[in-house]
């Protein structure tokens, strides 16, 4: 029983394209959110044109940089694996 337990146990619980996938997710999910709720705060804000247009810069600066990580998380998942427990 304790055996049968142990080799349980001892298998990986996760795969490589797995996290990728799940990595990818929420990466996309994140830029969108942080798009939306940094576009409504900025626009919230009384500020001028130009700390306006530098706000919405730095928020979609930020939204593109979570969907180039999804983007790349994708094509990782895709990669044969590379770590010894699947050599």
């Amino acid at each position: 029983m304790l055996r049968k337990l142990w080799g349980v146990m001892r298998q990986p619980r996760s795969s490589d394209s797995r996290d990728a996938a799940v990595g990818s997710r929420f990466m996309y999910l994140a830029g969108v959110l942080i798009f939306a709720l940094g576009t409504l705060k900025v626009a919230r804000l009384g500020l001028t044109e130009a700390q306006l247009i530098l706000g919405l810069l730095l928020v979609i600066s930020v939204t593109m940089q979570m969907l180039v990580m999804g983007m790349l998380l994708e094509v990782r998942g895709r990669l044969p694996a590379t770590t010894e427990r699947h050599r």
